[in-house]
């Protein structure tokens, strides 16, 4: 028996439920009727590369250390560098890894984080890597020049192509909408060829591939999208980019058809999605909040930002807005919504393990009272203490994380107001994504209570006939499965050992990183 799991980046049955109906995606709606469908709930920040580093190891981010796009670094001087998270941070065995281990071979397609990418048996080409430096995204050495001499597409579709999407940095400008749809199109269906082309010519026993189209399109144009913003006033050019949206998931829908008739039908099929997708409407200033509340201290080249965006343009911009020296909490990276205290060392500046308790206690009930002076209402709805959970973590941890109210990402600009409104509605991440089962093991038109994406990789593992670690922390979710089904254990996941120092990304590679999350709306 094979497995093919098809990632959908930020997909909902908020819209997927209406395009079935809709007979927008025919092909997907056929897969739910004949399988089991149940909502997915993500990491505790539902973001990209914490969720689809659980999904496919079974360990939360305290136990891999993938919290973010990017991780703090602290220095000797007192200030904060940051670094790119890439499969050298990874403290946690892959799924590939394990069936490696049970004698089978893996395939590992556009999944964040994966470069350089891990010596498996089997395929890996990771996603997230500008085209440029692609081929260290992938193995083995020889698919590089393979998939570049492909007459049917472009290579260079498979990498962040910074050129041609610079341009959106700071929102798309009249006349851009349409080619933006137009690229994620391009770039989905070109994952979806590989993919096809991969499994006919050495199919493995899994095959794992991401879609991130849907992520962009919704970030961008969730307010044509969603029925909430449509009215009956909207302009002929508003009714024009719902019609193209929209049409996007008709092309997302042949290419899963591609895939899953590619596989064949003894293959079973798994349709997830790292975290689902809702509107975003306000940004919260939350290192502006942490200044004005003696927490943080701006340094003369911090400019007030009029704009609405949420993190500078440069990452040397990024960092040397903060004054390091006088600053004892502060918010990396808006996707992070988290907050870093820094230690002190004995020269007074920071927090003391002696006052480290009451500190985060103190900074989270002053948060969780933030409150919106238009209506009263908390800005600020929840807020994790993440070292004080009992369990072990992998650092650099966040000591806060934060749950907005909108459930939008923070601003880490300096501004005039700790809480401004966007001028249109904005897709953001929200915590309940999706899963489809389908094929030979799946109940067949039966929709369950939602699952955990840290049960993916059990429930992977025991579709292929693997043991499933016992140190994973998902479960198998039996439920979903036809007949009674044998759940194999086996001793713990392998110690994975990393260098962390070495090979770090190029400038260039950081900035590329940068201007990508912008481009996805993490950083607007």
């Amino acid at each position: 028996m094979s497995v093919l799991m098809i990632g959908l980046d930020g997909a909902t049955f908020t819209l997927l439920n209406m395009f079935c109906e809709q007979g927008v995606t025919p092909f997907l709606k056929s897969l739910i009727d004949g399988g089991t469908k149940a909502g997915l709930m993500s990491t505790r920040n539902p973001l990209t590369p914490p969720a689809w580093t659980s999904m496919t190891t079974g360990r939360s981010p305290e136990a891999h250390g993938i919290y973010d796009f990017l991780r703090p670094s602290f220095l000797n001087d007192g200030s904060v560098y940051l670094k790119v998270n890439d499969s050298r941070y990874n403290h946690s065995e892959t799924l590939w890894s394990m069936a490696n281990r049970g004698g089978l071979r893996a395939t590992a397609l556009n999944f964040y984080g994966h470069a350089p990418a891990p010596k498996i048996d089997g395929y890996v080409i990771s996603g997230f890597v500008p085209w440029k430096y692609l081929r260290q995204g992938i193995h083995p050495a020889g698919l590089f020049d393979e998939i570049k001499g492909l007459n049917t597409l472009d290579y260079k579709n498979l990498g962040m192509d910074i050129g041609e999407e610079k341009k959106c940095v700071q929102g798309l400008l009249e006349g851009e909408h349409e080619d933006w749809i137009e690229l994620q199109n391009v770039r989905d269906a070109a994952w979806a060829d590989v993919t096809c082309m991969l499994m006919n010519k050495d199919r493995t026993d899994i095959t794992a591939v991401v879609l991130d189209g849907p992520d962009k399109i919704q970030h961008l144009f969730w307010r044509f999208l969603d029925p909430e913003y449509a009215s009956e006033d909207d302009d002929e050019w508003v009714e024009e980019m719902r019609a193209r949206s929209i049409d996007f998931y008709r092309g997302m829908d042949e290419n899963i058809r591609k895939m899953v008739e590619a596989a064949g039908p003894d293959t079973d099929v798994l349709i997830v999605s790292d975290h689902g997708f809702g509107p975003t409407t306000e940004i919260f200033y939350v290192n502006e909040w942490l200044s004005r509340n003696g927490y943080l201290t701006w340094s003369n080249v911090a400019e007030n930002d009029d704009v609405g965006q949420l993190t500078a343009e440069k990452i040397k911009d990024h960092l040397g807005m903060i004054d390091w020296k006088k600053t004892k909490a502060f918010s990396p990276t808006p996707s992070s919504n988290a907050i870093y205290l820094k230690k002190d060392f004995g020269n007074g500046v920071g927090v003391t393990e002696d006052d480290y308790l009451d500190f985060c206690l103190k900074l989270r009930d002053e948060l969780l009272n933030i409150t919106d002076p238009v209506n009263g209402e908390k800005i600020v709805t929840a807020v994790d203490l993440n070292k004080m959970r009992g369990t072990g973590f992998v650092e650099p941890c966040p000591d806060l994380t934060l749950h907005l109210r909108d459930g939008g990402f923070v601003s880490i600009l300096h501004a005039d107001e700790v809480l401004k409104q966007r001028e249109h509605p904005d897709g953001t991440h929200r915590p309940e994504g999706v899963f489809i089962g389908y094929g030979p093991s799946f109940e067949q038109g039966k929709h369950v209570d939602a699952l955990n994406l840290l049960d993916m990789t059990p429930l992977m593992l025991t579709l292929l006939g693997l043991p499933v670690p016992n140190d994973l922390e998902g479960r198998v979710p039996l439920e979903v499965l036809k007949g009674d089904r044998e759940v194999k254990k086996a001793a713990k996941t392998v110690t994975v050992e990393t260098a962390e120092d070495d090979n770090e990304p190029t400038e260039e590679e950081r900035e590329a990183l940068l201007k990508q999350m912008k481009i996805l709306g993490y950083m607007d």
